[in-house]
């Protein structure tokens, strides 16, 4: 009998683990506690109970990510607003859900010991970011235009993402970059950096991050969709009410130390939206920050953009 019972619950775990349906999740950053939520998730057992096996992929930069969107490599992928811009393009995906609204995970960055001591200071200076087209070469133009300095204030470098600013930070051939809030704070620790700006504090309303999901996982899977975007906002309810949880388990994705990542939980948070619906004020500044960008002259219909239809 007793043979007969575990065979019975090895039976069981076989079929439950098949039962779990794996979906390929990527996003642009490896250390952002914004992303690194998705580790909650998973830890949390909270995609598990809704039948999902999530495999985490990183990417450096968004561009890297959607290009692997295309390439079908991965099924959906944690990104920016400003990543419409791929859609726009071309690219056979759309926005599922608003992830986060004011960019209170993005700051401008300088060196602790160099030349710039003021925002006055950076006029006509290299500013770092990540890809052309994304967040942070926004966040810089728009950092740029709030100066009264007009687009072309300041000379924007895409490096490809935070390790490649940091670099040039430190070495001296960029005067400042915009990063993660951890970029920022890590930088600071080991006394090469500092933070000059937070954008959280600048621009506002903004998605700065949205989900975004394959027309074939739309078309193909659906309830799979579905699923995932549940277990996401159930995520963010429970890393809201779950600090110690939450923290705890995103420093293995951080690597912070415990203070600063106490600090990044009470800044960047309470901007993660709970429920997934698109601000229209908020996407009209996206929309507008893609043309200021002279990314492209006109975007499609947000129904081309984004959809709501597979929030619960």
């Amino acid at each position: 009998m007793k043979r007969f019972l575990i065979a019975i619950a090895l039976l069981a775990a076989c079929h439950s683990a098949q039962a779990e349906d794996r979906l390929r999740v990527g996003k642009p950053s490896p250390q952002a506690y914004d992303f690194a939520l998705l580790q909650v998730g998973i830890e949390a057992g909270i995609f598990k109970e809704l039948g999902l096996a999530i495999e985490t992929i990183t990417f450096e930069g968004s561009a890297k990510q959607h290009q692997a969107m295309t390439a079908k490599s991965i099924d959906i992928s944690l990104g920016a607003g400003t990543d419409f811009l791929f859609i726009a393009k071309g690219a056979p995906e759309r926005g599922v859900a608003a992830m986060a609204g004011p960019p209170n995970n993005m700051a401008l960055i300088v060196a602790a010991k160099g030349p710039i001591h003021g925002v006055d200071d950076l006029r006509g200076k290299k500013i770092g970011v990540s890809t052309v087209g994304s967040l942070t070469y926004w966040l810089a133009q728009q950092f740029s235009r709030r100066q009264g300095w007009g687009n072309d204030g300041v000379v924007i470098v895409p490096v490809g993402g935070m390790q490649g600013e940091a670099a040039g930070i430190v070495s001296g051939n960029l005067d400042a970059g915009v990063g993660s809030l951890e970029g920022g704070m890590a930088l600071a620790r080991k006394g090469q950096g500092k933070i000059l700006v937070m954008f959280g504090d600048l621009v506002h309303p903004f998605l700065a991050h949205a989900i975004f999901a394959t027309d074939d996982m739309m078309k193909d899977h659906p309830d799979q969709l579905r699923r995932f975007l549940k277990g996401w906002f159930a995520t963010v309810a429970y890393s809201k009410s779950h600090k110690a949880e939450a923290i705890r388990i995103s420093q293995a994705v951080t690597q912070l130390p415990d203070d600063e990542a106490a600090e990044i939980y009470e800044n960047e948070t309470p901007m993660f939206s709970t429920d997934g619906r698109f601000d229209p004020a908020a996407v009209e500044v996206v929309r507008q920050s893609l043309v200021d960008m002279g990314q492209i002259e006109k975007l499609p219909a947000n129904d081309m953009l984004f959809t709501e239809k597979f929030l619960n």
